[in-house]
């Protein structure tokens, strides 16, 4: 009787936890937040991802519920400068914590223009672009599903039980004051800070 019993506790705690989810999908879409930061910590943070089957450039499909290690989910556009300046900084990132990490990007962009860009970037990252039927506006994405609201670059730390528990917006550019070897000081830093709470 008493093991009956804890079995049928352990399953309606089980049960109970699995109601109380939100998914990031539904948290984006009812969100009565207005501003970005206010979307992101009051509706993103906490969130847990669904499955979604990415199809990369190389025809290959990712599903993330695959995954068995916490995942970096970017959003990307080709026509955004701090997409750009944020490409040595990440690169850096997917060399120190490859093996650690999924690093996932999911571009605004159609396969074509993509390229251009993945022949600066780490082989390892999983390269999405949007297809012909998925959505793509400047101020709303959805590709497989993923649905994304936010500027470009945005960074989605997830941890390996599915949570979302960090977001990273935007990304330093060069100019005439400030160099590359600056820019990638500033944007490795804003990435270690970002990847910090799933690497302690």
């Amino acid at each position: 009787m008493k093991k009956l019993f804890f079995v049928l506790m352990c399953f309606l705690t089980a049960v109970t936890f699995a109601q109380n989810k939100t998914y990031y999908n539904f948290a984006v879409n009812n969100c009565g937040e207005e501003s970005a930061e206010d979307l992101i910590d009051k509706c993103i943070k906490g969130s847990y991802l669904l499955n979604y089957n990415f199809t990369t450039t190389d025809s290959k499909t990712v599903s993330t519920d695959k995954i068995n290690k916490p995942i970096v989910l970017i959003t990307n556009a080709t026509w955004s400068a701090p997409c750009w300046g944020d490409v040595p900084a990440l690169n850096a990132m997917v060399e120190k914590y490859h093996g650690k990490l999924e690093f996932i990007m999911v571009f605004w962009d159609k396969a074509d223009k993509v390229q251009r860009m993945a022949e600066k970037l780490d082989k390892r990252i999983k390269l999405v672009p949007a297809r012909d039927i998925d959505k793509v506006e400047k101020g709303y994405l959805d590709v497989s599903g993923f649905v994304h609201k936010l500027d470009y670059p945005t960074a989605y730390l997830i941890d390996k039980d599915k949570q979302f528990i960090n977001v990273k917006r935007g990304a330093a550019t060069p100019t005439k004051e400030v160099g590359w070897d600056k820019v990638n000081e500033i944007n490795t830093k804003n990435f270690e800070d970002f990847l910090a709470p799933i690497l302690k």
